[in-house]
């Protein structure tokens, strides 16, 4: 079992969303995924409610029993994935979905606000010693120089994962409890979800 964790100290750049998408790829891929809301907001666990096809499992776990739950998740047949999403804050409670992470994703919008903002997230998972890439999230798929420079950027502090466009598509999906891959499986942002969770799970099974 592989726990794979969405992470941002910076709101907005699209935690949830992606969260959401990548675990309906991931189920359909062959995964069985089991999806764990620890932000405050609720934005996940409320889609989970939202969402009437079956095959991923929703869990609301505190914190506090975050690693306990993990270690008897890893003892249940068949579970294959872990998605947690965090909350915006860090503190030891974000610390510690941190440390039980396989792999953390940390996505970040592509203006030099953002690309600031990332420094504090990544300086605090290296601190705890763990495997992350970020995702370049909502770009703008006509500014292709502007989304080249910030890949460039990000690519100087660590590794970097498929870039995601702004398409209404996830919009859509996250509104009627699907991930993109649903509601538009031949769609541009489906494409795109689909090569970010391949990037993903080939990070997760490559050792450290």
């Amino acid at each position: 079992m592989k726990v794979l964790c969405f992470a941002s100290q910076k709101g907005g750049s699209g935690k949830s969303t992606l969260a959401a998408s990548v675990a309906v790829a991931a189920q359909q891929a062959g995964e069985r995924a089991v999806v764990v809301d620890l932000d405050p907001q609720g934005s996940l666990a409320e889609w989970g409610r939202t969402r009437e096809a079956k095959g991923i499992i929703f869990r609301e776990i505190q914190p506090a029993a975050l690693v306990r739950w993990i270690a008897d998740t890893r003892k249940i047949k068949g579970v294959s994935l872990v998605i947690l999403d965090t909350a915006g804050t860090f503190g030891p409670e974000v610390d510690t979905a941190l440390k039980q992470s396989d792999f953390i994703l940390v996505p970040v919008r592509p203006s030099a606000l953002d690309l600031r903002a990332a420094r504090p997230t990544v300086e605090r998972i290296e601190a705890l010693k763990r495997r992350f890439g970020f995702v370049l999230n909502a770009t703008n798929p006509v500014t292709q120089g502007r989304t080249a420079d910030a890949l460039a950027a990000l690519e100087a502090g660590g590794v970097v994962a498929p870039p995601v466009a702004d398409r209404t598509d996830f919009r859509d999906a996250a509104a009627s409890g699907l991930g993109v891959t649903e509601i538009n499986p031949t769609g541009k942002a489906a494409a795109e979800i689909v090569a970010l969770w391949e990037w993903t799970k080939a990070q997760m099974e490559t050792t450290a």
